[in-house]
């Protein structure tokens, strides 16, 4: 199946112009056709495929990928902000936040601990080196090694199964993690169960072939900076945010 409106890139950086369609009701794929997702190469260690939103797979050995905060504990930007530094990215936001601004979950970059009170019924994100995982809060340990650690919910694929997940239509922002590699997913409007469907379902279905896939803030929330060589993207989304998911083509 063919997606008629979506977009996918690789931190290999790579780009696909095929275009993908997301459909939104209740049990309608938000795939059609019959040709699986074709990444192409669009930066070091980043590459790409288009549908009614964005995909990009990074490749752990090839390009660095790390959480990038807005400042102090309630600091808050806007991904385009945080990503400014940054000549060559791929850039999303992660953390949900509180009421005061300041990011829920743990978070961890480069070691560094950006915020506190790990919430064992979340999911996480966790990097080291070029291992990446998504698990269960609780089964984070308390003494921790991890270069990039961050929190979200709900977790969209476990296992290659969807779960049971609340009916919900909104702009997403989501990771899937396995094998070296990291896949930020960005729609525009997308309905729960539907994009965790295309999250799971295998490449020879159009879908992304996620075994584990977690959901990281969405609505206003989701954001994206895109700035390569062969490329670049923003969609800016309607609120600042605590911090950044950021990818760079190429290893320091």
């Amino acid at each position: 199946m063919r997606w008629i409106g979506l977009a996918t890139h690789r931190l290999v950086l790579g780009s696909c112009a095929s275009l993908l369609h997301l459909t939104i009701g209740g049990a309608v794929p938000i795939w059609a056709g019959d040709e699986a997702p074709r990444f192409a190469t669009v930066a070091p260690g980043i590459s790409r495929e288009p549908f009614s939103g964005h995909v990009f797979r990074i490749d752990l050995g090839e390009a660095d990928l790390r959480l990038v905060p807005a400042g102090g504990p309630s600091s808050r930007q806007t991904v385009e902000q945080m990503a400014a530094s940054f000549p060559a990215v791929v850039a999303v936001n992660a953390s949900f936040f509180d009421k005061e601004g300041r990011a829920m979950g743990l978070a961890v970059s480069e070691g560094s601990v950006l915020a506190v009170g790990k919430l064992k019924n979340w999911g996480a994100l966790v990097v080291s080196g070029t291992d990446a995982r998504i698990v269960l809060g609780a089964g984070i340990p308390d003494r921790l090694t991890n270069e990039l650690i961050v929190q979200g919910i709900p977790r969209l694929v476990i296992g290659g199964r969807v779960p049971g997940l609340k009916p919900q239509l909104a702009e997403r922002t989501a990771v899937c993690a396995a094998a070296g590699r990291v896949v930020i997913v960005v729609a525009t409007q997308a309905e729960t169960t539907a994009f965790a469907r295309f999250l799971a379902e295998p490449s020879a279905k159009s879908g992304l072939g996620c075994t584990d896939a977690l959901n990281f803030d969405g609505g206003p929330s989701t954001q994206l900076v895109v700035r390569l060589p062969t490329l670049t993207l923003s969609l800016r989304g309607g609120s600042a945010v605590p911090n950044a998911l950021i990818a760079t083509p190429g290893k320091r």
